[in-house]
């Protein structure tokens, strides 16, 4: 898929630096501040995110993920059908990175991963669609922990971000998304 020495030079750049200090800025706050109304909190996870919405959509996002962002056994579903009730579309993505914040065990949905993995999601899909690619990037990730390369990115990852305090599956989120 990758080679070792592509994950190297990405791992380098400042683009990929900031934005492992974002995430890890993410996750040092989530539960020291109250997301619903904290400014720098919602800046960062806005712009590590890439959540470009309308204020109402933003507010009732937030206040969502500080009502549930303790409860680690939020369910992908839960999550898209509040979502897509505010937005009135299907909210994929930021339903499994919402989730991703809350249980950071949990893989990323977004059109990098989908593209990496080669899963196709079928355009206007449904939310009972869009569970279902979920739930394929979830096996993709259970068979990737199986395999050589997983523990050769992870070491990779460690190397370059020793003690970093990334979970596994946020490790591989980075490299598939920082990689073309």
């Amino acid at each position: 898929m990758l080679n070792s020495d592509k994950i190297k030079e990405a791992m380098r750049t400042p683009r990929f630096i900031k934005m492992v200090a974002r995430y890890q800025f993410l996750m040092d706050n989530l539960y020291s501040v109250d997301v619903s109304n904290h400014a720098d909190f919602q800046r960062t996870y806005n712009c590590f995110f890439q959540l470009r919405r309308n204020e109402r959509y933003r507010t009732q996002h937030f206040n969502f993920l500080e009502d549930h962002k303790a409860n680690k056994q939020m369910a992908f579903q839960q999550i898209l059908r509040f979502l897509s009730s505010v937005s009135d579309t299907v909210e994929a993505s930021f339903a499994s990175k919402m989730l991703s914040i809350i249980n950071p065990d949990m893989p990323v949905l977004d059109s990098k991963v989908l593209n990496k993995l080669k899963i196709k999601k079928p355009p206007g899909s449904s939310q009972q669609g869009v569970v279902g690619i979920y739930s394929e990037i979830c096996d993709w990730y259970d068979g990737f922990k199986k395999t050589q390369a997983y523990t050769e990115w992870i070491d990779l990852f460690n190397e370059h971000f020793p003690n970093s305090g990334i979970s596994p599956a946020k490790k591989i989120d980075f490299i598939l998304w920082q990689l073309d």
